[in-house]
């Protein structure tokens, strides 16, 4: 079984290599829109920030940091996993992360100081992020597509099933009851987690180039309901309004490597690897267009956005770098 299943795998990769995919050119970039005010020491590849609180992750650790004065961040404590961490996401006081073999930890991150594990979860192969419902957390994994898992006991997490993806799973995020994954070579799914019985889609493309990263914002009142997909070099836009028939709106290829991105109202602040930061306009999403660039000293890995600042995870070889906090333009 696993033999086929890596065999069709391989075919679809094949595939998707001669596949050319349609983009908006990038428009001139302007002026830079912030400046630098402080950063976080340490490997980091991914960041996310809230509440006063920044969480890095590089490697098998999660750090933990005070930046509720971004201009003087404090380190508070920190967790290492016994894997590496591709993914995680902050809710209340636990923080869920996917870390590679390892599956899915259940970290308690209510005294920052000491942080502790509460519970774990083995998933068949390698865990790649999460999405949290409630008591309920999704689990990308490499092999076996969307895990669910039931967490209500922190302690002992019990399988609720899961949703085998065409390819191999890269990212998931939940939005209320509704699940979003993607997976290599080209699959969007979308998951209603509020149907009864076992885990299954409402609506699924196979249209993007290789995601590996997924977001969902807010969509204003009478505004569509979109998801950015980052993948190949490329920012991915669809329209989710309808889970039953998500539909791909344009495509913006991005300088560099991007790798992630981070939406705030209308504007997408896109890791581009060598490239930096790449700042792209939404409000069209029809037309995107790259409105302003930073050209970070280091690969930029990822990226996350509060209403006054931006924190840029940036990598210096395999395991030096730093986090970037840079306050937006007045």
């Amino acid at each position: 079984m696993i033999g086929a299943k890596l065999s069709s795998r391989v075919g679809a990769l094949l595939s998707w290599g001669t596949m050319v995919a349609a983009a908006v050119s990038p428009a001139a970039a302007q002026g830079v829109p912030f400046t630098q005010v402080g950063s976080l020491p340490g490997h980091a590849e991914l960041v996310r920030v809230q509440e006063g609180r920044a969480y890095t992750a590089g490697g098998k650790t999660l750090t933990i940091w005070d930046v509720s004065n971004p201009d003087a961040p404090k380190k508070t404590g920190a967790y290492s996993f016994p894997e590496k961490i591709w993914g995680f996401r902050v809710i209340g006081s636990t923080a869920y992360v996917a870390a590679d073999f390892f599956g899915l930890g259940l970290l308690d991150v209510s005294n920052p100081a000491s942080p502790v594990l509460r519970g774990s979860f083995k998933t068949p192969g390698q865990a790649k992020n999460v999405g949290i419902f409630g008591t309920k957390v999704l689990v990308a994994d490499h092999m076996s597509g969307v895990d669910y898992i039931d967490v209500s006991n922190a302690a002992k997490p019990t399988s609720l099933g899961s949703f085998f993806l065409d390819g191999y799973a890269r990212d998931v995020i939940a939005v209320g009851p509704i699940a979003y994954a993607v997976d290599a070579p080209a699959g969007l799914y979308i998951l209603d987690l509020a149907k009864e019985g076992p885990l299954d889609t409402v609506g699924t493309v196979q249209s993007a180039s290789a995601p590996a990263f997924i977001e969902v914002a807010d969509a204003p009142a009478g505004s569509p309901k979109l998801a950015y997909l980052v993948g190949a070099g490329l920012l991915q836009i669809y329209d989710v309004s309808n889970a039953a028939a998500p539909v791909k709106v344009s495509t913006i290829k991005i300088p560099g490597r991007a790798t992630r991105a981070a939406v705030k109202g209308t504007l997408a602040y896109v890791a581009a690897g060598v490239e930096g930061i790449q700042i792209v306009d939404l409000s069209t999403p029809a037309a995107p267009k790259i409105v302003g660039a930073h050209k970070t000293p280091g690969p930029a890995r990822d990226v996350a956005v509060t209403d006054t600042h931006v924190f840029v995870a940036v990598t210096a070889g395999e395991d030096m770098g730093q986090v970037l906090i840079f306050k937006k333009a007045n």
